[in-house]
């Protein structure tokens, strides 16, 4: 006769012996300059260092993993689990001519999230990196997400007749000049000077192939991520500074009254990179923010 409590417990061994083989080789890939490869073979780098809730951290158009420096340290000795990211086209990632959209970085993102099976993750995105996580959101909801932000980002860059808290002096007539960099539409070296030694102020800008991810670039100033904004479900740290090159604090303010559980810091010392101008600030209401959500 067959006992149905020894099948039920020997399915339920079995069961807790594939998650725990499972996890044990998850665990076995943490580490840094690790690689995934995505549903359209792409290779994605990236850092997962520590235990504890996961912060997943995206960088911003141009930059790299190793920009985050500052707030991997701090992260990790606070006890957090740090996963980094190179974006699709930057840093030590692919660079493919296919899948250059946001929708699609959101989708690598991801891809990410359920390959190293993350739940409960923070996600800070710094300039494009805010689009990033809104396009994934746009495309595949919230889910593994409870806490969220934003530093220095409009959700939408180009201004017009009903929008003027995109990028400053951005319009549909001069967009394609500014895409292609022939328009200076910014003045970087209006705002306070990186710190001496750190990652994003020691690399050249010119180290960057703008060439190869343009059509990335010009996705980016085109999109309207506005509508996503208010069925944010989670609590939402929008970041900006006093001294940002590229927006109006107006725009930010709107920006965080427009998600449902949003609030504003304005940091009085740096320009577009707060997280790297006020590095010791920026990672005190980092902690403070994940400690309250």
């Amino acid at each position: 006769m067959i006992n149905e409590s020894v099948i039920q417990q020997h399915y339920e061994e079995l069961a807790k012996f594939r998650y725990t083989h499972a996890e044990t080789e998850r665990n076995a890939m943490r580490g840094k300059n690790l690689t995934m490869i995505t549903s359209d073979s792409v290779h994605i780098a990236f850092d997962d260092e520590g235990n504890g809730l996961p912060i997943v951290l995206l960088h911003g158009y141009g930059c790299r993993r190793g920009h985050w420096e500052y707030q991997r340290e701090a992260l990790l000795e606070a006890g957090y689990r740090v996963v980094a990211v190179d974006l699709r086209g930057h840093g030590e990632s692919d660079t493919p001519k296919h899948g250059q959209t946001l929708a699609r970085l959101g989708q690598d993102v991801r891809e990410l999230l359920e390959q190293l099976d993350l739940h409960d993750v923070t996600l800070v995105g710094h300039s494009m990196g805010v689009c990033v996580a809104l396009a994934m959101f746009t495309v595949s909801g919230f889910d593994r997400i409870t806490r969220f932000v934003s530093v220095d980002q409009s959700p939408k860059i180009i201004n017009d007749e009903e929008w003027s808290w995109g990028v400053k002096n951005v319009t549909w007539k001069n967009v394609d000049d500014c895409v292609h960099w022939r328009f200076k539409w910014s003045n970087e070296e209006l705002e306070p000077a990186l710190p001496a030694g750190s990652a994003m102020g020691e690399e050249p800008w010119e180290k960057f192939d703008h060439q190869a991810v343009i059509k990335l670039f010009v996705d980016h100033f085109v999109a309207d991520w506005r509508d996503t904004l208010p069925r944010l479900p989670m609590p939402t740290w929008v970041v900006t500074s006093r001294f940002t090159n590229y927006y109006h604090l107006e725009g930010m303010e709107w920006f965080a009254n427009e998600v449902p559980d949003g609030r504003l810091s304005v940091f009085e010392h740096s320009g577009h990179n707060p997280h790297v101008s006020e590095a010791s600030e920026f990672n005190r209401c980092l902690l403070e923010f994940l400690g309250d959500n």
